[in-house]
């Protein structure tokens, strides 16, 4: 489980990295779509923002 939170936080890092130079935006659905693990679909999003990604509604 450790393994794979690092996982994530490593490709969350990734996006954010390339969303930096261009002010990322997604949709709330499009996140949530790709993501696919409901019970943490709000920490999921919560992170993104803590990158610096703007979740639209």
């Amino acid at each position: 489980m450790e393994e794979a939170l690092q996982d994530i936080a490593h490709q969350l890092t990734r996006i954010a990295d390339q969303g930096e130079q261009a002010g990322m935006q997604i949709s709330r659905g499009d996140a949530l779509e790709a993501w696919g693990l409901r019970i943490y679909e709000e920490d999921f999003l919560s992170a993104l923002q803590c990158l610096g990604i703007e979740v639209t509604d």
